[in-house]
């Protein structure tokens, strides 16, 4: 492994959010003046409706992460919506990871290149060096999604989580954290014993370049 680092509500085409109170995390409401958040979710909906209507995922579960929402959305093999959660980001938006940055030490990845990259990514659950359960988006990019780091209160990892705004939720090195009882309850359970898809949404690029275009 890398030592750099160890580390919407959808209504369209059937696809709706709809669990009860039990782990599964509500999602972040939109902000009234946010043109950029309803367009993403929008983004969301359609590639959701695309993944089920091309068997993108090729029966496998997948995760959805939509990086200007500041959500992420986790689907079974069928296309069935698991449930939803917020995340933290990359500090820097960008869609494409810098070269080389998962051979780096965290002091020499410097805030612009802190980014979460767009794009669809075969993952699977592993450790990291410290043995925490993590889920490999990227293992030369040193790219994981896992649960909320709590190890600088400085940071206000919790605290970003929480709050009904996608602003604050720029903080990290280009990995995603999502809340411990998520990926308990929704992730692990989803990925264990198989390989699953990552699909992590532009904020820079269109949809369709990264996605839909050939040799996307």
């Amino acid at each position: 492994m890398p030592a750099s680092r160890a580390l919407l509500c959808i209504a369209a085409a059937g696809l709706a959010l709809a669990f009860p109170a039990s782990g599964r995390a509500a999602p972040r409401p939109e902000a009234a003046d946010d043109h950029n958040a309803a367009a993403s979710s929008t983004a969301a909906a359609d590639l959701a409706v695309w993944i089920t209507g091309t068997a993108d995922n090729q029966g496998l579960p997948y995760l959805i992460v939509d990086k200007v929402n500041a959500q992420v959305l986790a689907f079974d093999r069928e296309g069935r919506l698991l449930g939803a959660a917020p995340v933290l980001l990359g500090l820097t938006p960008g869609d494409v990871s810098p070269p080389g940055v998962g051979e780096r030490p965290l002091s020499a990845i410097g805030p612009e290149d802190r980014i979460t990259p767009a794009g669809r990514f075969v993952a699977s659950l592993g450790e990291n060096l410290g043995g925490k359960g993590i889920l490999w988006i990227d293992y030369a990019a040193a790219l994981s999604l896992h649960p909320v780091i709590t190890t600088r209160p400085a940071d206000r990892r919790l605290q970003r989580l929480a709050t009904a705004t996608a602003h604050d939720n720029r903080i990290s090195y280009g990995c995603i954290n999502v809340p411990a009882t998520f990926y308990k309850d929704i992730v692990q359970p989803a990925f264990n014993g198989t390989v699953g898809i990552v699909y992590i949404l532009p904020e820079s690029r269109s949809l369709a370049d990264v996605f839909f275009a050939p040799g996307a």
